[in-house]
């Protein structure tokens, strides 16, 4: 099978299969990365070189308002792992059911395509920063463990009332300040909040919600559980503020995988992914920050920019010997 060019079809989506492996792996020792990506295309590029291994399938979706990343795509091939490109491409507003629906879409699509050991969340300015041997090694010895993070503390707990307990509408215009839908929208979506909460209005509590960071690696059994909710999912969380960051949370703690929550009790710490909401929101990694980043016993990190291009190709030579 030739590289670049082949496109293969799944029952509803079609994918363009960019680059394909010759060598027969196990499916049900593979891994599937869901990759959401909007920009920076040498991180992505650095990304995908890094997750070439003939262990991983890889799934990217591109913005639909990212016209040259996507353009770009025909220069991103791998010589070992599957990648497959989403020609269904949403477009995702920060705070809004557009990236849960997006989730989903890469869910469903690898599901589709073949069963594995691991789906893996990531965002395009994500890095690993161990080998493909070490995470595959890990997974293995933590078999059947859901890495999902929790965000614990009264701040966020707060702040986790305040998203599912109201209506919030127009939320693909909360982060256009400068367009004229979010001047038009604005007021109305200010006014709906302030009527809710003159008559103490609280949206029914069904289940018992949780929140925390949407990038996290979770079991074949737990993909599909997630799968079969998405109608109650899209349905609950559509008025939701940030529901990227709350529905894979709540389905998990109140489904039978519950117990197989990986440090469920440490704060941010399940997903193992390394995140620094201190300096930023969350920081940029930085070529100083370099020796924090091979120190850490995190899976991944993130995020990374293209300006720190010395600092990506330190982090590709010392996990992926390129």
């Amino acid at each position: 099978m030739s590289n670049c060019d082949t496109m293969v079809s799944s029952k509803q989506t079609i994918l363009y299969l960019i680059s394909s492996n010759a060598t027969s792996i196990n499916s049900v020792m593979k891994h599937a990365y869901l990759i959401i990506a909007h920009n920076e295309y040498l991180v992505l590029q650095a990304l995908l070189s890094m997750l070439d291994d003939e262990r991983n399938d890889i799934y990217l979706h591109i913005d639909h308002r990212s016209t040259e990343l996507y353009k770009k795509t025909y220069l991103l091939c791998t010589q070992k792992a599957q990648l497959f490109v989403l020609p269904d491409r949403n477009k995702v507003y920060w705070g809004d059911i557009s990236q849960v629906e997006t989730e989903y879409l890469l869910l469903e699509t690898a599901a589709r395509q073949n069963s594995y050991a691991y789906y893996h969340l990531l965002s395009g300015v994500d890095l690993p920063i161990q080998t493909q041997d070490y995470i595959h090694s890990f997974f293995q010895a933590n078999s059947g463990k859901e890495f999902v993070s929790y965000w614990l503390g009264s701040r966020h707990q707060k702040d986790l009332d305040r998203k599912i307990s109201r209506y919030y509408f127009f939320t693909k215009s909360l982060k256009r300040s400068n367009s004229k839908w979010h001047i038009a929208t604005a007021p109305c979506h200010n006014i709906a909040l302030i009527i809710q909460k003159l008559i103490r209005f609280r949206r029914k509590q069904e289940v018992e919600f949780k929140k925390g960071p949407n990038w996290c690696s979770i079991t074949q059994g737990f993909c599909q559980y997630l799968i079969e909710k998405k109608p109650f999912v899209i349905r609950r969380f559509k008025y939701t503020l940030c529901p990227d960051e709350i529905f894979v949370q709540t389905i998990l703690w109140n489904s039978p995988f519950k117990e197989n929550i990986y440090k469920a009790n440490e704060d941010d710490a399940g997903n193992m992914r390394l995140t620094d909401w201190n300096r930023g929101n969350p920081y940029t990694w930085k070529l100083q920050d370099y020796n924090e980043l091979i120190a850490s016993d995190k899976l991944f990190a993130r995020k990374f920019s293209s300006q720190e291009k010395e600092l990506i190709k330190q982090i590709e030579t010392a996990y992926s010997g390129k």
